[in-house]
């Protein structure tokens, strides 16, 4: 890996704080991102690393600072703005996997014979970057409408299907956007994704 350049001076927190309009949102989808991941940890669907989570929490916080430029392709400022800021304690491989993790929250899929930044990367790195990815699409459309209902996620894995379950606050918020979301996971996964209240 290469090590992190001199530009890279301010932290997540400090990119989202300078840049973020969307804050409350932001906040929420980084919490639930990190639920989903330790769901799929805990149900022994995945074996993340640590470090796995730190790019995806990074990720979560970041995604929609693009807003700042506009709101249309804010998913490609997102990515740009990440690499062009850097982020403290992160070398400039890690920088791309953040920025490309924070890209794919929306619109199209990774694709390496479209977009450069994707291609650059190993073949552990892209399988990094779509589960990641993935991950906080679902997180992301969970946070649709911004309401902070979720208390804990669980997930189990079927013959057929990768399952969460949800345990929420009072009552059960609209999943239509979650499922529509899951398109990349069902896609890396190789399994439907499923949505239950307990």
């Amino acid at each position: 890996m290469t090590t992190m350049t001199e530009q890279n001076t301010y932290t997540a927190e400090e990119l989202f704080e300078k840049f973020s309009d969307r804050k409350e949102h932001a906040k929420q989808v980084q919490q639930y991102a990190e639920k989903l991941f330790d769901a799929l940890n805990t149900g022994g669907i995945c074996n993340f690393t640590q470090k796995e989570k730190e790019y995806l929490s990074k990720a979560a916080l970041l995604h929609d600072i693009g807003y700042f430029v506009e709101q249309k392709s804010h998913h490609k400022h997102t990515m740009k703005m990440i690499l062009e800021y850097g982020i403290k304690g992160f070398d400039s491989d890690e920088i791309n996997l953040v920025a490309n993790i924070a890209r794919y929250h929306r619109s199209s899929f990774p694709k390496e014979e479209k977009h450069k930044n994707y291609a650059i990367l190993d073949d552990k790195q892209k399988e990094i970057v779509k589960k990641l990815a993935s991950i906080l699409r679902i997180a992301d459309g969970l946070d649709k409408p911004s309401k902070n209902l979720i208390l804990r996620i669980e997930a189990k894995e079927t013959t057929g299907s990768i399952d969460f379950y949800l345990k929420t606050i009072g009552f059960k918020p609209k999943l239509k956007m979650a499922e529509e979301k899951s398109d990349l996971f069902e896609e890396t996964f190789k399994k439907k994704v499923n949505f239950y209240f307990i």
